[in-house]
């Protein structure tokens, strides 16, 4: 099945992640005129009309069951598709220091600014090949404390990268768009964008060490996301044995969010082994989700998440045919409505 087939053949979302809370204000019903007599000889003065006000939409409230009503498996189609293209232009790869991983960048930059964000560029090099990391954020409004969210930009040279990682790019750049319909959370939430994940990771570990300690403490919290669309997929949830104090909270709030939703999952520790690992040598509280990599799915998983026992959860990881048809993208609209949860429990405690 194609990945555009997949499209007509989601079906509707899982009971208790997808509830919607969109609402307008109703319209005000004009005043009813009431007659007033006037004084014996004095002619009465026709009052002038006044207009009534058209009702303006009160935007949803800042509600994981908002945020999440507002993803859309369309919309991630369409980024999908966008990377899929940039990739097949430019040699069928968008690995770091390739006109491919450029075009990836100006594409995630245009998209962030076309939504209102201000986009800030930090350029890197790895033995000698530049690279730059995408952050934009969407203001809390109390307080300096920041939510962080990432995903990891680039491919590797052998293929295009679609579930690794364009999903995680697909999912972060639709909750950010959405975000921007919604109140303001409490506490900033910035989504950054890495280069030069792959053979690394290089982008995080730049930017984290930039951090004065001032900064690195105002991040309550960085959430990882490489890899959501497996087309085997298992429903994993980062719960790593050396993750800095406050991580197993992140664990327990992705486990309870997915269980509200009546679906299973399955810990793993990735031991720091993405962007999400310098964060947790700062200190900062780390967590994430992962829909499984090129380890077979054993009997156990296979039960439980159903999948095919014996096979990769994405046997086409850091391959060529890291495509379009490689991505599940029911599992990637899943996956993409947990984060919106967690995020908004998050950034509005």
């Amino acid at each position: 099945m194609t990945f555009r087939d997949q499209v007509a053949r989601i079906a509707p979302p899982v009971a208790g992640l997808l509830l919607a809370a969109c609402t307008t204000a109703a319209p005000q019903a004009n005043s009813p005129q009431i007659p007033t007599a006037s004084p014996v000889g004095i002619a009465a003065t026709p009052r002038p009309e006044v207009a009534t006000p058209s009702p303006t939409a009160i935007p949803p409230p800042m509600t994981g069951d908002a945020l999440a009503s507002l993803v859309d498996a369309p919309a991630m189609l369409a980024h999908l598709e966008a990377l899929q293209a940039i990739a097949d232009d430019h040699g069928r790869h968008r690995a770091t220091g390739s006109a491919g991983f450029e075009a990836s960048a100006a594409y995630v930059a245009g998209v962030l600014r076309s939504a209102g964000y201000d986009v800030e560029r930090q350029p890197f090099e790895v033995d000698g090949v530049a690279s730059v990391n995408l952050l934009v954020d969407q203001p809390g409004a109390a307080g300096d404390e920041v939510v962080a969210l990432g995903a990891h930009l680039d491919s590797v040279f052998a293929g295009p990268g679609i579930n690794d990682n364009g999903s995680g790019v697909a999912a972060l750049l639709v909750i950010a768009e959405q975000l921007r319909q919604l109140p303001a959370p409490r506490r900033t939430v910035r989504f950054a964008f890495w280069g030069a994940e792959e053979g690394g990771p290089f982008g995080s570990p730049a930017y984290v060490d930039e951090l004065d300690p001032a900064e690195l403490a105002r991040i309550t919290a960085y959430l990882n996301f490489d890899m959501l669309g497996s087309p085997n997929a298992v429903r994993f949830v980062y719960d790593e044995a050396e993750a800095a104090p406050g991580s197993q909270q992140l664990t327990d709030l992705f486990a309870a969010t997915i269980e509200d939703g009546g679906l299973p999952w399955e810990p793993i520790d990735l031991e720091g082994d993405s962007d999400h690992g310098p964060f947790t040598q700062a200190g900062i509280p780390t967590g994430g989700l992962f829909s499984g990599g090129i380890e077979p799915v054993t009997d156990a998983q296979a039960a439980l998440f159903g999948a095919r026992a014996g096979e990769p959860a994405d046997e086409c990881s850091h391959r060529a045919c890291d495509t379009l048809d490689n991505v599940d993208l029911a599992t990637l609209e899943e996956m993409t409505r947990i984060i919106a949860r967690v995020l908004v429990a998050l950034a509005v405690p």
